[in-house]
């Protein structure tokens, strides 16, 4: 027990939780997990992907105060072919494989940013929708 709480048994503790499907170093009980996938449900917010989500949790005591998630949620770009195959199927071949590699490991969700005409339609047959947000990025 830290000193900060051995003082103030109702001090704030931290703990960081990997989803318990991850290969992180402190991998989420189920229990732990449940707690925070209830908060989530409250909140009418969707559940966590178990293997790509770490989460930064505040606890009073064995209470969850507050959470802060960090959760990869992959770029599904750039996608390259060369001019020799194109026409050919092999873009729509990579993406499609891609998909399910990002739905086997139960992806959320994923971006891409479509920086071309051709970008943009593969999105769009592929179920996605184009967000108007305000997306900000560290450099």
């Amino acid at each position: 027990m830290a000193d900060a709480e051995q003082d103030d048994p109702n001090a704030i503790r931290f703990e960081w939780l990997d989803g318990p499907e991850s290969q992180g170093p402190r991998r989420a009980t189920e229990e732990e997990w449940a707690a925070i996938d209830e908060i989530l449900a409250r909140q009418g917010w969707m559940s966590l992907n178990r293997m790509l989500t770490r989460v930064l949790v505040a606890y009073r005591g064995e209470e969850i105060v507050g959470f802060h998630v960090m959760q990869l949620l992959p770029h599904a770009e750039p996608q390259w072919v060369d001019m020799s195959e194109r026409g050919s199927g092999l873009s729509q071949q990579l993406a499609d494989q891609m998909v399910g590699f990002l739905e086997g490991v139960k992806a959320r969700g994923w971006m891409v940013l479509a920086t071309n005409k051709h970008a943009e339609k593969m999105c769009q047959d592929h179920g996605m929708k184009k967000i108007d947000a305000t997306v900000y990025m560290t450099q």
